[in-house]
């Protein structure tokens, strides 16, 4: 399959899902003059800070072709043309904002231009890699990839009727700052008690800087304490359904918001033919009480349609991944406490242990083998494989099956949103020896190309399973019939290959023809054309004695042979090849004790 992932890298940092978030319209397409029709081009997105209005557009160009994809990415082969790129998904935005795109489905052989809008206020600082799944069509073969986009979003600062607080969140430590909003001016009678939630307190107008090393939710109090902020549900992620559309197709998604009083609060658009997982931006405060999430199959009123793929029952505590029966989704609801009279919060998320990789598998590694990385240090969700850069989409667990060269880690995940990555694990296949093809003439079984052997190698006979003690050459004389395997190993690898061959014993030929017999090379013979598909052509200067020609196929069993008398010492005839199947066959031909074999290819 192409590997488009870097095509699906450029594409996922402006098209991210098919639910586009209305609010945030006409963004305007600005691209460098001068910029060639068939490339790959990007604009840049501002950084965001939580509290502070957000408004940014993106402008691109996309590819028509696989070229400009081959320029930083020799694995993809230039000059395809890109049929179609789909988005099927997004999770991850960074909470408070939205965004507006031109489309979701692209036709790049009509158009490449566009533009994305992002808009609102963050409300929460970090380094968001918004993970977005695109389906690339090329030759009519489509493939699915995963990736990360990053957003920015800077921490904030955060205004109380007493005092403003600069940086009040991050991850594993935090150094706040503090400023009075109500100065003394030097007069009298201005009295000041800061409690910074970290065991220090201060009578200070101007208290200095606040170190918070230790993961938790740090109150500084001023004067009084409200909590006004409440709980937004941000997102839904439905991650899996085993509901169908009427006609077997993917179902059309949406979801729903009931209130503890029974009313319907959120009710989304539809999603066609839904491939999970699928992310609903919410963005839905929460106050007390049972709340519940549907997840619906729409079919616009059809008889039987508008199915309940299932229902989840939450409150405004409720927070990660719920199941019930088929249905399986993800609720992120964000709980900051907002000061806004004297207290304020300092949020410190702890910062995750960096995930540790174990290794199960041979210690020399040949193509076919597995090898099994494993997170030893108990980690079992928020985890995220990459190979080579590449996420792996399809792996979501502790574990993971390597079968190709590559770079391989994996990133920890906290549902606060911070992440720690392992160190890197480089696995390397060495590359099998070519299989030892051998053929059956007379008896012998001969090694077809032992140009084709490993520099240092052994090289080991069976039949019908079992080891022929002493048989180590690249002959040998059958007494029997069987199966008979040879396997060839590389002494510098440890890899090794087989060419297995049901060959029947010819009580015509006792103890073979060996290769010890007086027999030379038959040369100046031509065998033509190569591959064949319905005749073949045998000439050459042999000389008068008569000349034995017999073509076999793969199996080592004769499919033709004839007799034939050189006139004025040169030979000419044909074989007919269009009864037999396309694929490898021997032409054995023989002239006194001079011997040729030639490998032709039928098509």
């Amino acid at each position: 399959m192409l590997k488009l992932h870097l095509l699906a890298l450029f594409l996922g940092a402006f098209t991210l899902c098919l639910q586009a978030q209305a609010g945030c319209p006409d963004c305007r397409i600005e691209l460098p003059a001068g910029l060639p029709e068939d490339t790959i081009f990007l604009s840049s997105a501002a950084d965001g800070q939580v509290g502070i209005y957000y408004d940014s557009d993106l402008s691109f160009r996309m590819p028509k072709t696989t070229t400009p994809v081959n320029a930083t990415d020799p694995d993809t082969p230039p000059g395809l043309g890109i049929n179609q790129i789909t988005i099927t998904s997004v999770s991850n935005l960074p909470p408070g904002l939205s965004w507006e795109a031109s489309q979701t489905v692209f036709n790049v052989s009509e158009e490449t231009d566009g533009c994305v809008k992002f808009c609102g206020t963050p409300i929460i600082p970090g380094f968001y890699n918004v993970e977005v799944v695109v389906n690339a069509e090329v030759l009519f073969v489509s493939q699915v990839s995963s990736f990360s986009f990053p957003i920015l979003i800077l921490p904030g600062t955060s205004v109380t009727e007493g005092f403003t607080l600069s940086n009040n969140s991050g991850c594993g430590s935090v150094s706040a700052s503090f400023s009075n909003n109500v100065p003394s001016g030097g007069n009298e009678g201005y009295t000041y008690l800061w409690d910074f939630g970290n065991g220090n307190m201060s009578v200070a107008e101007n208290p200095g800087s606040q170190v918070y090393t230790e993961a938790g939710a740090y109150e500084v109090r001023y004067q009084s304490v409200i909590d006004t902020f409440g709980f937004l549900l941000t997102e839904v992620v439905v991650e899996s359904v085993e509901c169908n559309d009427l006609f077997n197709n993917a179902p059309d998604l949406r979801i729903e918001v009931w209130d503890p009083d029974g009313e319907r609060i959120l009710e989304t658009a539809h999603i066609e033919n839904a491939q999970t997982p699928l992310a609903f931006t919410v963005n839905l405060f929460l106050g007390e009480g049972n709340y519940v999430l549907r997840v619906m199959d729409e079919d616009s009123g059809i008889q039987g349609g508008d199915d309940e793929c299932g229902a989840i029952n939450f409150n405004r505590f409720s927070n990660g991944s719920f199941t019930n029966g088929g249905l399986q989704a993800r609720l992120n609801i964000f709980h900051p406490v907002d000061t806004i009279r004297s207290v304020d919060t300092v949020r410190v998320y702890a910062q995750p242990d960096a995930p540790l990789l174990e290794g199960d598998g041979p210690a020399v590694l040949c193509e076919g083998d597995n090898y099994l990385l494993t997170v030893a240090n108990g980690y079992s969700t928020g985890l995220q494989w990459y190979q080579d850069s590449l996420p792996l989409i399809e792996v979501d667990g502790p574990e993971l099956n390597v079968d190709a060269e590559g770079r391989y880690w994996v990133t920890y995940t906290t549902t606060d949103g911070c992440s720690a990555t392992s160190a890197v694990e480089h696995l390397i296949f060495n590359p099998l020896p070519d299989p030892p093809i051998f053929q059956n003439f007379n008896n012998l079984l001969t090694l077809y190309a032992p140009e084709n052997l490993p520099e240092n190698y052994t090289l080991q006979w069976y039949r019908d399973g079992l080891l022929i003690e002493g048989a180590n050459e690249t002959e040998y004389c059958m007494e029997a019939n069987g199966a008979y395997r040879l396997e060839v190993t590389d002494v510098l690898t440890g890899c090794s290959s087989t060419y297995e061959l049901q060959s029947t014993y010819n009580p015509a030929f006792p103890g073979c023809i060996t290769s010890g017999t007086a027999e030379e090379e038959l040369v100046g013979l031509r065998v033509y054309p190569n591959p064949a598909f319905d005749m073949l052509y045998l000439e050459g200067e042999v000389g008068a004695e008569p000349v034995h020609a017999i073509l076999y196929n793969i199996q080592g069993q004769m499919m033709q042979e004839f007799l034939s008398r050189p006139v004025g010492g040169w030979f000419r005839e044909r074989m007919g090849l269009s009864l037999y199947p396309a694929g490898i066959y021997f032409v054995e031909i023989r002239s006194g004790q001079r011997l040729a074999r030639v490998k032709v290819v039928k098509y």
